[in-house]
């Protein structure tokens, strides 16, 4: 097998490993808080912030969605049981919309950050763990 040919497996194998966890996590998320993976992602992405809050538009860039996606995904959050996060607009910033990670919000995404943690090494080997950190350097 020459190399071209060795990098496409390559990469189609890390594909499959990816897919694997990516489906697993949606999966327990589904079934134990009823969020989906950008769900997720939101709350995490909002709960690293400094203020607790991002704009919308910054969550569009770092979750990946069309604007009109990331607004229905927000609408859905502040509706949810958990009513983790609401939106906001601030006197000193008009033009923005901002979503906040409400007190719920934040004790819910601690406790959900520690359960994937705890999943994540539970379900992945050492040598696993080693090549994620390695790729995302």
């Amino acid at each position: 097998m020459n190399q071209p040919d060795q990098l496409i497996h390559t990469w189609v194998n890390f594909s499959k490993f990816h897919n694997r966890i990516t489906h697993s996590l949606d999966y327990f998320l589904q079934q134990k808080y009823h969020l989906c993976l950008n769900e997720f992602y939101l709350m995490m992405f909002i709960n690293e912030s400094r203020e607790k809050k991002l704009r919308l538009l910054q969550l569009q860039n770092m979750i990946g969605l069309s604007q009109s996606a990331l607004s229905r995904l927000v609408s859905r959050l502040e509706q949810h049981d958990l009513h983790p996060v609401e939106r906001a607009c601030y006197v000193e910033d008009k033009r923005s919309v901002y979503v906040v990670l409400t007190p719920s919000g934040q004790q819910h995404i601690v406790d959900i950050l520690n359960e994937v943690n705890r999943i994540l090494q539970q379900s992945l080997s050492e040598k696993d763990i080693k090549n994620i950190r390695l790729f995302a350097e």
